[in-house]
């Protein structure tokens, strides 16, 4: 008869089991929530080094310069720091140098407006300091007025910033991206639904994904993008297309190999600015393009053809249908002579998916659109997500 031996290890003393997982690398030790039920609030205790109630956010910075993976007592991944009943933030250190601070509050407040800077170090050090966390990804989630300089002090302090990610920073009206040095590599922003004016100056900059309202941005540096995404799908948050120079921002995204764009973004901004040079511009190293629109109306489906002429080498069109988008309040029209010399051009597309729409006849009129771009010897493979 087979007996069931024993669990020694869930028997011991939550104090001694945090003392174990503190010597455990941290990509093994985050294995333990699977270990047991017990051990899920082990885990969680373990991730945390203090409660600190009423707490100044320098206790954060010591955290990061103290930390040390090979020293038990330091190389706890986690902080929760309160500053009163309603308020904290939680900091915690991830593995491949990423760190995330998150802000929290109750809603009682209203979030106060505020215009937020944030600038890296004007040059890369000529040594990193072995102590401390590194810092190469940050993730900002619901920065607001009154901690966002702080935070801005303490992004000084991280020289080899290479990826920066901000999101749901409710109150956020203006941002400045300053990264003199060439380090800063990817920029993200979501979910800042007030933000109106966006400062950018990182001459090396190979990744920008935004998400929300479509502010007013201005590049002060050229850089040349290889993945671009504007999913502006609420619209601009201008009111009148000349508060956006798009030419500089064509030119950065100009050679993406990736780009997501709305239709009204292409109608409104990108096809006017162009319109001199129609026969001349072109997205050359655009091989992945992902479009959003709010129907496959023909007027729209004609205004996604005359954007594929302008993209040579595009080899996947990923096609998502969102109702809710907002629509160009622009009149389009095709220039049919440009038509008639760009006919079938696209040689290398290979994939067309269409997302969001239930209608067959979607389909098939984007098929029949698509004949007068694609090569009819060698036609894409369309997928629908109703097919």
């Amino acid at each position: 008869m087979y007996e069931q031996k024993s669990d020694i290890i869930s028997s011991l003393p939550l104090e001694l089991l945090l003392y174990i997982i503190s010597f455990i690398p941290f990509d093994s030790a985050r294995l333990t929530p699977f270990v047991s039920t017990r051990f899920r609030s082990v885990w969680s205790q373990a991730l945390v080094v203090a409660h600190s109630h009423n707490g100044s956010i320098e206790v954060i910075s010591r955290f990061i310069h103290n930390f040390d993976e090979h020293d038990p007592s330091k190389n706890t991944r986690k902080l929760e720091l309160h500053f009163d009943k309603s308020t904290f933030v939680s900091t915690i250190l991830a593995p491949h140098n990423v760190m995330h601070m998150s802000f929290f509050s109750d809603g009682s407040k209203e979030e106060d407006s505020f215009c937020w800077r944030i600038q890296t170090k004007d040059q890369i050090p000529q040594r990193v300091e072995s102590g401390g966390f590194l810092v190469k990804k940050l993730c900002l989630d619901s920065v607001y007025s009154l901690t966002h300089e702080v935070v801005s002090s303490m992004v000084l302090d991280f020289s080899l910033l290479e990826n920066l990610k901000i999101c749901g920073c409710k109150g956020l009206t203006s941002l400045t991206i300053d990264s003199p040095t060439k380090l800063l590599l990817h920029l993200s922003i979501s979910g800042c639904m007030k933000l109106r004016y966006l400062d950018i100056r990182s001459s090396k900059l190979k990744t920008f994904h935004y998400q929300g309202f479509l502010p007013s941005i201005k590049i002060h540096e050229h850089c040349n993008l290889t993945n671009a995404v504007f999913d502006v799908r609420q619209g601009p948050s201008y009111c009148n297309n000349n508060a956006l120079d798009i030419g500089p921002l064509l030119l950065v995204i100009k050679n993406s190999h990736s780009f997501t764009l709305c239709r009204w973004m292409f109608e409104e901004l990108i096809k006017p600015s162009i319109c001199s040079s129609w026969t001349s511009f072109q997205f050359y190293k655009l091989h992945d393009l992902r479009w959003i629109d709010n129907s496959m109306k023909q007027e729209n489906i004609n205004s996604l053809i005359s954007f594929l002429k302008l993209c040579p080498s595009i080899e996947r069109i990923f096609i998502t249908i969102d109702t809710n988008t907002y629509s160009s309040k622009e009149e389009t029209t095709v220039d049919e002579d440009y038509a008639s010399k760009h006919a079938r051009v696209l040689r290398n597309l290979k994939l067309v998916k269409l997302e969001g729409s239930k209608s067959e006849e979607d389909k098939n009129q984007l098929i029949l659109a698509l004949r007068e771009v694609v090569d009819i010897n060698q036609p894409p493979l369309i997928l629908s997500s109703f097919s």
